[in-house]
């Protein structure tokens, strides 16, 4: 373990390259970090701030290693980096802003260096190594610092961060640090290594231990390898041994999982007495500086804190602004629901505010005869030539062309830097990629098959569809992810499923399900242009269905605009996807028979197009909406719902929905069983048309 300082305070080691000016630096960031923890504790006790998790013990592991990097290096910090924060020289009243709940349009993370706090744990690893690439793609010297407990080392992210760290080779230097316990749990119990140091050997990268209540020697590990970083040597994972005096936060009672003389033989290794202790023996510290830092550290707290207390509330309007860079109708009606039953006016947005929607263009010049496939290799083609910030990332995607060849040729024509055969771990592919658009880059983001893509779902979840509003619009994810979805390959389990519903019942999502070559060129245009995250599911039994002409030019279709396949005045038909040839079959047979159904297309099932919708049913007197996956809590449910709410005296009869059963999709042999059909649309439109 490097060491410089002794507990007290002796040099035992080499001295890092410091003049006095920095020392005295170090330690008045050491002693405000303590401070702004004693004091937001105290004011968590009173009701002035929320839960707040503590660092006192830590202050040297995340002043030195702070101290470390250049202003244009990038922090990924987790949810206790308090030190960290003030060492890159953000204001008391922004971090304090967090704790007190609202939301801060002061957090600009280009301006500190500094992410936003992430609270599901270790998943910011996979952003600092995304970051890491992309800012060296570009040929800039940044090198990104991430920081985690030791209970995070059991987390997927970790191991997917180091290894993608590992093998890319980024400028990544990854704190570890282990204060002994995630939350009530024991080193021991998390991991049967030694070290958490040692773990970094098995991605090729070097691992270092250092005692993290030395700031001298965390803040020398930390400028080592920041040094081996910016010259493009790799990642380095950095274990600081510490201890945290208090609980893991404000709720937590550490005494119920470790004793007090656990706890007074790590108070003798207290990194602040060490420190001073050092500095006095240099004549660089007495009784009076310590004095003056401490009232002057408490003053500034306070007078933020009260700053912070005077903030008016926000009004309601701010819940949905920053989920988007513009605002989608449906979120614009569910806030005036909310504002209106409250007793307030209703917000009004002006049209530059709003979620902009549109007729399809009206493309000419030369066109192509082209399948699906061959239309989205084509918008990806386009995408790379237009723009070189643009990135292909994903299993296979490269040397292969994706297991659909859908990516073919991307890599002779732009090379491997930016069409990357990515190691098989989904979390890793969509978590490097949201580092990658932090940073400014365009990726678009492959995942294999859409059973694969649940690995990946926290990192949708947490991260995806939420940074824009969590940073107040001052972090855009301009980020795309693919995949093949849905059933009709006779493809074994895992291979078949339609997890559209999950995605986008999560907020921040654009999800988008194109069913021909026209929509699916202009969609994925404006999806990769996009400054939202936009989640793009290509139905597989669409992909060599037919052909049909696409311009080549540039064109772009508007996201949340559904298109009428095919007119009708008797019966409304809403799907999308792989059911459009489907229910246009059906439509067919139907209209032979004298039925009149109308099919309109969703293309985009979030935000969904309601006002096509609703006029069309208006007209029609009749509703059935087809999804392929199962029936329960899907796509259809939503529309069915809302047109319930929003035409229910238009209805001549109730709503029907048609989807397959709630069971997981059978295997290619007995998929059929499972699958619908036109034979199952038309008995639908029959049924529906006789209540």
């Amino acid at each position: 373990m490097r060491r410089v300082l002794a507990p007290d305070g002796s040099v035992i080691g080499d001295l890092p390259d410091l003049d006095d000016k920095q020392l005295i630096e170090l330690y008045g960031l050491m002693v405000r970090s303590r401070d702004f923890d004693q004091r937001a504790l105290a004011a968590q006790r009173q009701g002035r701030i929320g839960t707040y998790p503590m660092l006192e013990g830590q202050e040297a592991a995340q002043v030195g290693s702070a101290y470390a990097l250049g202003a244009e290096d990038f922090v990924y910090p987790g949810y206790r980096e308090h030190g960290v924060m003030l060492t890159r020289g953000m204001p008391l009243d922004v971090m304090l802003t967090y704790w007190r709940g609202l939301p801060s349009e002061d957090w600009d993370v280009h301006r500190f260096g500094m992410m936003s706090i992430a609270v599901p744990i270790a998943s910011q690893v996979t952003h600092a190594v995304g970051h890491a690439y992309a800012a060296r793609l570009r040929g800039e010297p940044v090198v990104t610092a991430t920081y985690f407990g030791d209970g995070a080392t059991s987390a997927n992210d970790f191991h997917a961060g180091l290894n993608f760290a590992g093998v890319w080779k980024t400028p990544t230097v990854f704190v570890c640090e282990n204060n002994l316990y995630a939350i009530s749990m024991p080193f021991a119990n998390q991991t049967a290594a030694d070290t958490i140091a040692d773990k970094a050997r098995a991605y090729g990268i070097p691992g270092i231990r250092v005692d993290g209540m030395d700031v001298l020697a965390t803040y020398d590990v930390t400028r080592e390898a920041v040094d081996r970083a910016r010259r493009g040597d790799g990642p380095t994972l950095i274990e600081a041994m510490c201890y945290r005096y208090g609980g893991h936060g404000t709720a937590d009672d550490p005494h119920l999982y470790r004793d007090r003389e656990e706890e007074q033989e790590w108070r003798a290794r207290d990194p602040l007495p060490r420190f001073r202790a050092f500095l006095e023996g240099r004549e660089l510290w007495d009784e009076d500086r310590e004095t003056a830092l401490v009232a002057a550290s408490g003053d500034a707290f306070e007078a933020a804190l009260r700053a912070v207390e005077a903030i008016p509330e926000p009004p309601r309007a701010s819940i949905v602004r920053h989920v988007y860079s513009r605002i989608p109708d449906i979120l614009v009606r569910e806030l005036n629901q909310l504002e209106i039953g409250s007793g307030e006016a209703p917000t009004s947005f002006g049209p530059g505010e709003l979620w902009p929607t549109g007729p399809d263009p009206d493309v000419a010049g030369p066109t192509e005869r082209w399948n699906m496939a061959e239309a989205i290799n084509a918008t990806l083609h386009e995408a790379m030539e237009r723009d070189d910030s643009t990135i292909v990332l994903g299993e296979d995607v490269a040397v292969a062309g994706g297991v659909f060849r859908i990516t073919e040729g991307l890599l002779d024509r732009y090379g491997a830097g930016r069409v990357i055969d990515t190691p098989l771990n989904e979390a890793g592919i969509v978590g490097s990629a949201i580092g990658m658009a932090i940073a400014g880059s365009r990726p678009i983001a492959e995942i294999q098959f859409d059973g694969f893509v649940y690995a990946g779902f926290d990192q949708m979840m947490s991260h995806v569809g939420r940074i824009r509003f969590r940073t107040q619009g001052h972090a855009t994810l301009p980020l795309v992810i693919r995949w093949p979805n849905g059933a009709g390959i006779g493809a074994h389990e895992m291979h078949c499923d339609s997890p559209e519903a999950l995605f986008a019942h999560a907020p921040g999502h654009t999800v988008v399900v194109p069913s021909t070559a026209f929509d699916a060129k202009g969609l994925l245009a404006a999806a990769i242009e996009s400054d939202d995250p936009v989640l793009f599911l290509e139905p597989k039994v669409l992909y060599r269905a037919g052909r049909e002409d696409v311009p080549v030019e540039h064109y772009t279709i508007p996201l949340g605009t559904a298109r009428v396949r095919r007119e009708g005045h008797d019966l409304t038909l809403v799907t999308y996807g792989g059911m459009v040839p489907q229910a246009l079959e059906a439509a067919e047979r139907s209209g032979a028979n004298g039925a009149s159904v109308e099919v309109i297309d969703l293309r985009t099932i979030f935000p969904w197009d309601e006002a096509a919708v609703v006029a069309s049913v208006e007209r029609t007197g009749r509703l059935l909406v087809v999804q392929e996956p199962q029936r329960t809590a899907g796509i259809g449910a939503e529309i069915a719902a809302q047109i319930g709410e929003v035409c229910g005296y238009s209805l001549v009869a109730p709503v029907r929905r048609l989807g397959t059963a709630d069971a997981p999709w059978p295997q290619f042999y007995i998929e059929r069983h499972a699958i619908l059909t036109a034979d199952h649309i038309t008995a639908a439109i029959e049924e529906t048309l006789r209540s």
